[in-house]
């Protein structure tokens, strides 16, 4: 009996260690798989760490690829007759942009800066070029510009206008033929298109330019533009001229009371105007421009004449020939102009009364020019993303070389401007400029010392 219960306890005691050790194995077995699982899971929880990651910077590239649809970042180059900021609509493919530039000024004169003071401190300009491009060919811009910080005439020491100076449609059909049409700006000199401060190297634009040529000049029209290999053109119909009231005459700058500017512009006359540039090897350009059109009366209590509003009191021709040579750090400027106005004797009388039509007439001939020269010296030591421009331009114009018979030319309207300084760009959109402007007047008339200071921008 005994054996058998021994025998027993014995198969029992080897059942119970192989259930013992089967149950182990299990267990072991067990938590393999579920470390496995546990890997698994911490695998896929890093891959949709790294999607979710991923997903991220596609959503941060779709935003910034839409912002750049909508709002490019500028780029220095220009589209047919316009500045690189005011280009920055006519790249863009389709949507909104938005660009910009702004003048910040100081001027002290020798003699008169503004209303008898010798310095003066300017917000002189703020502008805001909105464009929309409806796709790739069609397209719309505009320069709305803010000058003097204001409109009103409360506000400070008197108000600047806010006002539009550019706002046209635009078709491309291909690089070798557009249409535009609209409130254009004239394409004659050089400043007058290209404009933005960064682009050129002195405190405020060439006396020739603003004088002469007109600058900021701009009218309604509708013309065609291209480049065909080396050859770019533009040529407008616009509307004609008018005379402004006489209290709004300037001996230094004429010509000026006969810009209509797209403010309800009579269109009784009209008016052609065009430019052409041709590029030569290391990127000389070399061309001309022109206006010529009909002047007309303001009539009514503005015309010395009593004639009706748009009728025709003479005309004016415009010819401008330019070279404009920017290469290895230099940029070389000539403008020049010929401006014949036809029938000054009746315009002066229309615009002048008693004494006036003598002492201030509208010439019957302007002619001039100027040339710039500047280099980036900062090229000679190889100081990379910065500029530093030392430049002098020279002018030469006469605004009233001749007048008509029985008026009298007034003082100062022959002027020679020296004008040398610095311009330094620690951005390529951003710039800081200093000048010295000898301005002698003959005959008859105080010479001018003028200091400049301008911080300048573009977006």
């Amino acid at each position: 009996m005994k054996k058998v219960f021994l025998l027993s306890a014995v198969f029992s005691s080897l059942a119970f260690a192989q259930s013992t050790e089967e149950r182990i194995r299990q267990m072991e077995e067990q938590i393999r798989m579920l470390q496995q699982e546990i890997q698994r899971l911490k695998e896929e929880q890093k891959k949709v760490e790294e999607t979710k990651q991923e997903t991220e910077v596609l959503k941060e590239e779709l935003r910034k690829l839409r912002l750049e649809i909508a709002i490019p970042q500028l780029e220095l180059k220009t589209y047919s007759g316009l500045g690189p900021a005011a280009s920055k609509a006519m790249f863009n493919p389709r949507g909104v942009s938005i660009g910009g530039y702004g003048e910040l000024t100081f001027v002290h004169n020798s003699v008169d800066a503004r209303g008898g003071a010798k310095s003066i401190a300017d917000v002189q300009r703020i502008i805001l070029y909105l464009g929309y491009a409806f796709d790739e060919k069609l397209k719309f811009n505009s320069e709305l510009e803010l000058e003097h910080t204001s409109t009103s005439g409360s506000h400070g020491t008197g108000g600047g206008y806010f006002k539009a100076e550019l706002a046209f449609l635009d078709y491309n059909f291909r690089p070798e033929f557009g249409v535009r049409g609209g409130l254009l700006l004239m394409p004659v000199g050089i400043i007058n298109e290209v404009h933005e401060p960064p682009t050129f190297p002195s405190a405020e634009r060439p006396f020739f330019e603003r004088r002469i040529l007109l600058s900021t000049w701009e009218e309604m029209g509708l013309g065609v533009y291209g480049t065909i290999k080396n050859l770019d053109y533009r040529f407008y119909i616009t509307n004609g001229l008018m005379l402004k009231g006489g209290g709004d005459y300037n001996a230094l700058e004429p010509l000026k009371t006969v810009r209509q500017r797209g403010a309800r512009a009579v269109a009784d006359r009209i008016g052609f105007t065009g430019r052409v540039d041709y590029t030569l090897p290391y990127n000389l350009k070399v061309g001309f421009s022109f206006w010529t059109g009909d002047v007309m009366s303001k009539g009514g209590s503005d015309s010395q004449l009593g004639l009706r509003r748009g009728t025709k009191l003479g005309s004016m021709t415009m010819i401008s020939p330019h070279l404009w040579w920017q290469y290895g750090g230099w940029d070389v400027r000539f403008v020049g102009a010929f401006v014949d106005v036809n029938n000054a004797r009746k315009i002066t009388d229309d615009l002048q009364s008693g004494a006036d039509r003598i002492n201030k007439p509208i010439p019957s001939e302007q002619r001039g020019y100027y040339v710039q020269v500047a280099y980036d010296i900062f090229r000679l030591f190889k100081i990379d993303k910065q500029e530093l421009y030392v430049f002098g331009i020279y002018e030469d114009f006469d605004a009233h070389a001749k007048v008509p018979q029985g008026s009298i030319k007034p003082a100062g309207h022959k002027l020679k401007v020296y004008n040398v300084g610095l311009s330094y760009k620690p951005h390529p959109l951003v710039a800081i400029k200093t000048d010295y402007a000898r301005l002698n007047y003959s005959p008859n008339r105080q010479d001018e010392n003028e200091y400049r200071l301008t911080l300048g921008f573009m977006f």
